[in-house]
């Protein structure tokens, strides 16, 4: 008996999640022969999975995607500290990241997946699964608080110190000053950092609550904002009170081509 295939991707309907149309997101199974019995075996089609960083038609294998949240700290501490942030938002601690992590990649490699984001199992799971039993109440309010800073790239903090240069100066930042500009902004960052603070309530499951309910309050506070230390940086270059001079003298020309009989006026300001 031959499998049905109906949309002839080489992937038998009964292993297929989108039987009636090839999926380009989906990593195509292939099939093999099993040399016991010689009836085939197939290995069902699911999602690739998809990594911060990677390009797109580059995916993951669960073992890289395992790897690679272990090492995420190392690599990207502010996208760890979110998923942390969100664990902690669920009532579930840091040390079970892993677990949780490693479940979500399972997650979307499993039969009929249609996500390969292991980011969106935080958004379907069972946070109960993830609380150790006898170690105090699963519900309740906790203090949250996350504290985050700005990190401006080379590239961005050139963007920045270049508008603000020719806007004040008429000229582009040298390099030996975008270098100066990226170490300060960055070092002002560190001093004002966002932050929330606030409360996560959960409660237990009730009515349509079936999984019980969390519930966030809090204030988001601002960061560091680049503006007024980009202007202060360009007023604080040698050539700044030349070029104000001169834009000054400008001005003033050009009102008295608009209006010559306006001398009087200009020159008793």
């Amino acid at each position: 008996m031959v499998a049905k295939d109906t949309d002839k991707d080489g992937i038998p309907d009964i292993y297929d999640n989108l039987p009636n149309y090839p999926n380009p997101n989906q990593v195509t199974g292939k099939g093999t022969v099993n040399s016991a019995g010689g009836y085939p075996s197939f290995t069902p089609n699911v999602p690739g999975i998809q990594l911060p960083g990677l390009p797109p038609a580059r995916y993951a294998s669960p073992d890289e995607a395992k790897e690679w949240f272990k090492y995420l700290p190392t690599k990207n501490k502010a996208m760890y500290n979110d998923f942390i942030a969100d664990l902690a938002r669920k009532g579930i601690a840091k040390k079970y990241a892993q677990l949780v992590w490693n479940d979500a990649v399972g997650w979307t490699q499993s039969l009929g997946s249609t996500s390969g984001n292991p980011f969106e199992y935080l958004n379907v799971m069972d946070p109960s699964m993830y609380r150790a039993e006898g170690t105090g109440p699963k519900y309740g309010t906790q203090a949250v608080k996350d504290t985050r800073i700005t990190q401006y790239s080379g590239s961005s903090a050139a963007q920045q110190i270049n508008d603000e240069m020719e806007r004040r100066l008429g000229r582009r930042a040298t390099q030996a000053e975008i270098d100066a500009y990226t170490a300060g902004v960055n070092a002002a960052a560190k001093k004002e950092p966002s932050t929330y603070q606030g409360t996560t309530t959960t409660a237990a499951p009730k009515g349509k609550n079936t999984m019980g309910s969390t519930t966030s309050t809090g204030t988001q506070g601002t960061g560091f904002d680049p503006t007024m230390f980009a202007r202060n940086f360009a007023m604080s270059r040698p050539d700044y009170a030349e070029s104000f001079a001169a834009n000054t003298f400008l001005g003033l020309v050009e009102k008295l081509l608009k209006d010559p009989n306006a001398i009087g006026n200009v020159v008793g300001s």
